[in-house]
């Protein structure tokens, strides 16, 4: 049986903090998602829409009404322009998706996308600064590919940003320093060790709901077993397109599931053309069919577990939860996997992958600041 060994890890859950001789050191946690790359740095934290594309032909300008960096953000990296996030989804022709079936798009898209995050941090234009960047990645990633993708971020980068909106340009000069690319979910478990002060790693399995996607990762010893890991494209969007398939046959209007998702995390009012619709008997009935199904996939990949794993925790995460949560935790309790009590949901479902990597980040730093002074 495979076992991806991420030992380092195993016993630095007691990690010291940061030193001040080290703070010229950035560290940054990235979570390359199927629908939003997550960034987390500080107190600072955004999504970026996990899409890029060419340029519009046509000259149309950014998101006008919004201004950010983030809803219109080009750049320009080996004399190759693209657009990133919403202001891709929005205008470009040809668009990218940067993962897609449980697995990054690309390294060359996956390295785009990390460098564009990045940018937006980085306000000082043509200063050299070092970073340190935690990426997670969907778990159907292999590991040469993960290898593959941590060698493309390290390095010095020279690069262009642009606002489309509203022109402004900054020039980019960074150096990473070094860059550890790990299965997304592991992101979680990381945060939530580090969060619950607690210093050994115990055996688990993080169900990372997003759209597109459920990735499940199990951990044994602090280890991420490959065998009991994976993906099923059950998630919010199988969700969202079977109720906007009801919605459609009733109201005769097109429902796109993507933008249903983001309603249905607030609540189960559905407001289409004025007509207000209460769509909680369906919801409940399609989320409770699409959790049994995710669970199905989990009694799968559970089996290939070595023989004395012993699962302490399951934890739920992803933007998904807050429609999925409710109806997992249902399942996993009734098909007797674990109690309630076993059951953590994080703080932030959304960001907590890209918190923990920006944790794992800290961790790096801290052991190359380490081996420096003693060399």
């Amino acid at each position: 049986m495979k076992i991806w060994n991420y030992s380092s890890f195993r016993h630095s859950f007691g990690a010291k903090k940061m030193s001040r001789r080290n703070l010229n050191i950035r560290c940054v946690g990235i979570d390359l998602g199927t629908s939003t790359i997550k960034t987390s740095f500080g107190g600072k934290r955004f999504r970026l829409a996990s899409i890029i594309g060419e340029p519009n032909p046509a000259g149309f300008v950014g998101v006008t009404q919004d201004t950010s960096w983030e809803n219109n953000l080009v750049i320009t990296i080996d004399k190759e322009e693209w657009y990133v996030g919403e202001l891709a989804r929005v205008q470009s022709v040809l668009k990218i998706p940067l993962a897609r079936e449980g697995k990054v798009k690309g390294i060359k898209e996956a390295k785009i996308a990390v460098l564009s995050a990045l940018g937006v941090l980085h306000s000082e234009s043509n200063q050299d600064v070092k970073y340190v960047v935690g990426t997670g990645v969907p778990v159907a990633t292999s590991n040469t590919e993960m290898q593959e993708l941590s060698k493309a971020i390290v390095g010095r980068h020279k690069y262009v940003i642009k606002n489309d909106a509203t022109g402004e340009v900054r020039k980019i000069n960074i150096h990473i320093v070094a860059s550890p690319v790990l299965p997304e979910p592991y992101g979680c478990y990381y945060y939530v060790l580090k969060s619950r002060g607690i210093k050994r790693a115990f055996d688990a399995v993080i169900i990372d709901i997003g759209f597109g996607t459920t990735d499940i990762l199990s951990i044994h010893k602090g280890a991420i077993v490959r065998p009991a890991s994976g993906s099923t494209p059950d998630a919010i969007d199988t969700v969202a397109e079977k109720i906007a398939s009801f919605l459609e046959e009733q109201t005769g209007h097109i429902i796109k599931a993507e933008s249903l998702a983001a309603v249905l995390e607030k609540g189960t009012k559905v407001t289409i053309s004025g007509a207000s619709y209460d769509i909680k008997p369906q919801l409940e009935k399609v989320a409770r069919f699409v959790a049994e199904s995710i669970i199905d996939t989990l009694d799968r990949l559970l089996r290939n577990l070595p023989p004395q794993a012993s699962i302490k925790y399951y934890i739920l995460t992803g933007g998904g939860t807050y429609i999925l949560g409710k109806y997992l935790r249902e399942a996993l309790i009734h098909r007797r996997y674990t109690t309630r009590e076993q059951i953590l949901i994080p703080d932030d479902p959304v960001m907590a992958n890209a918190i923990g990597f920006e944790l794992v980040a800290k961790y790096f730093a801290e052991k190359k600041l380490s081996a420096s002074s003693k060399s």
